[in-house]
C-alpha cells in the first residue's frame, strides 16, 4: 500500500501499538497506586515510545485511518492522565515547586479538549508537529528520572511544549470549519487555505 494511503482496516501493526497505549492506562494508573514505581514508569516510557512510532510505521505502510488518529487521541489523553499521576505519587515533591506551570498545563489541556468537543462533538486528533515535540520530550524526561533523577529543564521543556501545543490544538478549533486528523499545524491550515483560493 502506498504512503499516504488512508487505510479502512482497524487491526493494523500503528493501531495495535494504540490499542496496547489505552491498554495500559488503566494498568499503569494501578501500579502508580500500589506503589510500584518500575513498573509504573516502564509502562509509561513504553506508551511514549510507542506513541513516537505508531504514526511513522502507519505513514510509511500507508496504514494511515481516520479511526486511528481518533485513537490515538484517547491513547494520549489517557496516558498524559496515568502520567501525571504516578508523576504526583511518586515525585510528590517534583511538582509541588511548578505548581504554577503545572496548572498551566492542566488549563491548557483542558481548554483544547472542551473547545473540540463543544464545536465539533469530539476530541482533537489534530496531531500538532509541537504536540510530538512534547511527546519527545516527555519520552525523555521519564526515562531520565527514572535512570539518572529529575531535571528540571526537562520537566519545564515538557509543560512548555505541551502548552504551547495544546494552545494550538485550541486555536485550530477555533478556525477550523470542519474537524480534521493530522493537520500539522495551523501554519499549514493557513497556507492550504490561501492556496486554495488562488
Amino acid at each position: 500500500m502506498r504512503p499516504g494511503h488512508q487505510s479502512d482496516r482497524i487491526l493494523t501493526f500503528p493501531n495495535l501499538l494504540t490499542f496496547y497505549r489505552i491498554a495500559a492506562v488503566p494498568v499503569a494508573a494501578w501500579m502508580a497506586l500500589a506503589g510500584h514505581r518500575d513498573a509504573f514508569f516502564i509502562l509509561i516510557i513504553a506508551s511514549l515510545v510507542s506513541d513516537l512510532i505508531d504514526g511513522p510505521i502507519a505513514r510509511w505502510f500507508g496504514q494511515e485511518s481516520e479511526i486511528g488518529a481518533k485513537l490515538d487521541t484517547v491513547a494520549d489523553g489517557g496516558t498524559v492522565c496515568a502520567a501525571l499521576l504516578g508523576l504526583y505519587l511518586f515525585e510528590g515533591a517534583i511538582l509541588r515547586p511548578e505548581f504554577f506551570w503545572f496548572g498551566l498545563f492542566l488549563i491548557s489541556y483542558a481548554a483544547a479538549a472542551a473547545a473540540c468537543l463543544a464545536r465539533f462533538g469530539e476530541l482533537p486528533a489534530y496531531h500538532l508537529y509541537l504536540s510530538k515535540a512534547a511527546a519527545l520530550c516527555s519520552g525523555l524526561f521519564f526515562i531520565w528520572l527514572y535512570a539518572v533523577g529529575y531535571s528540571r529543564p526537562l520537566l519545564l521543556m515538557v509543560f512548555g511544549l505541551g502548552t504551547l501545543a495544546y494552545g494550538e490544538s485550541l486555536l485550530a478549533s477555533l478556525r477550523l470549519r470542519l474537524v480534521r486528523a493530522d493537520i500539522g499545524s495551523l501554519y499549514l491550515i493557513r497556507t492550504g487555505e490561501h492556496q486554495s483560493d488562488g
